[in-house]
């Protein structure tokens, strides 16, 4: 019974995690430009973040920065994608649900816009 068990709640948590790639197939849940850098966005967002979800990651890309949160059980609950643009960054954050439990994630964002 155990095996079984522990067999199930690995399949429903392959199942239910989500990468960072498959979100970004979907609209982004908030977007906008910052005249901030990349590298000036994330050190905002990172940290405000890390008070949501201890567990969030920030790691620099060719063209910016990816901040994640995730859970053991569901994979990724947030991702920020910061790129850099001519004027600035232009931020995308991305959640598997938008929904009002949510906000704080893209409220975040906002203020280091």
């Amino acid at each position: 019974m155990r095996i079984l068990l522990t067999a199930a709640m690995a399949g429903v948590v392959m199942l239910s995690g989500c990468t960072t790639s498959g979100m970004q197939k979907d609209k982004p849940a908030f977007s906008a430009s910052s005249q901030k850098t990349p590298q000036q966005f994330a050190r905002c967002l990172g940290p405000k973040w890390q008070e949501f979800n201890p567990s969030t990651t920030s790691i620099e890309t060719d063209s910016g920065y990816k901040i994640s949160a995730s859970s053991t059980f569901s994979g990724v609950v947030a991702l920020a994608v910061v790129d850099k643009s001519n004027s600035g960054s232009l931020v995308k954050v991305f959640l598997p649900m938008d929904w009002a439990g949510t906000s704080g994630w893209k409220d975040a964002a906002k203020t280091c816009i």
